[in-house]
């Protein structure tokens, strides 16, 4: 296997493949950070060429940001191995990017963990258990789905023109929470509280707990629910005064709690 691309989920994903006994070739990266990184936690060669790390492997994965995975697939098609296997990491890109790797005689496809990646060594621990959003031919699945429980990952099948909607999801399960997290965050300093992540701490992991064992609508609480107007406005009023971004944030999530209640009429009354 090669890896091209070594920053937080490629070296996570190249850790998590080599503890699963398959041995990586090669890596490639254009950051001296994942170049340090490769040898640091693989102690593979570092090619500077990426056709020659694509050569090194009968599966090569390519995990850049998704606005170069195109251009990447262009320099990796001159080193590509006969019926070897092309995969891109992204949630959200189609698997047509991979397109000049395929002309060259590649299987393509992608391999999109449903996970949050915070560094590259506990990338690779958190992958154990995770889902694992899989898009390619259906003559191909058995072979990736091997690839993905291998670092203990739960494959799934995602089609390609679906690929959208699912990372939207993944960014609504993560991105959101997190920045709903700093925005709670942000407002608590400005009440005085100097420990905001002890104070929420509780909060977020019973919320997460709930959610998990109960389910979105049984776990909901708050104004909404209690259909209680009056706070939300008083909520709007305050944030109106001083944080116009939380504000506009407030609203659409205060909508789309509504619509989860049920009450729609009590949210579009109150804002």
């Amino acid at each position: 296997m090669s890896i091209v691309g070594c920053g937080r989920t490629g070296g996570a994903v190249g850790l998590a493949l080599n503890r699963a006994g398959y041995t990586i070739a090669a890596a490639w990266s254009r950051s001296r950070a994942g170049r340090q990184r490769a040898h640091r936690l693989l102690d593979i060669p570092v090619l500077a060429d990426p056709a020659e790390v694509a050569a090194a492997g009968e599966v090569v994965f390519v995990a850049v940001p998704d606005d170069a995975i195109g251009l990447m697939a262009e320099q990796i098609a001159p080193g590509i191995r006969p019926r070897s296997r092309v995969v891109h990491t992204s949630g959200g890109t189609s698997i047509e990017v991979l397109r000049p790797a395929r002309d060259a005689g590649a299987r393509t496809g992608s391999m999109h963990p449903l996970q949050t990646i915070p560094d590259a060594t506990h990338g690779a621990d958190a992958l154990a258990g995770a889902a694992v959003a899989v898009t390619c031919a259906p003559e191909d699945r058995l072979d990736l789905f091997r690839i993905a429980r291998a670092w203990g990952g739960r494959p799934f099948v995602v089609a390609d023109d679906a690929k959208p909607r699912y990372h939207a999801a993944a960014v609504f399960a993560s991105n959101f929470i997190v920045s709903s997290a700093w925005a709670a965050a942000a407002l608590l300093r400005q009440v005085g509280v100097r420990d905001t992540t002890a104070a929420l701490a509780p909060l977020l992991r019973a919320t997460v707990d709930n959610l998990i064992a109960r389910g979105p609508e049984k776990a909901l609480t708050g104004p909404v629910v209690r259909r209680d107007a009056a706070t939300i406005r008083r909520h709007v009023d305050v944030l109106a005064e001083t944080e116009p971004e939380v504000l506009e944030a407030y609203r659409g999530l205060t909508r789309l709690t509504g619509h989860l209640a049920g009450f729609d009429d009590v949210v579009e009354e109150a804002l």
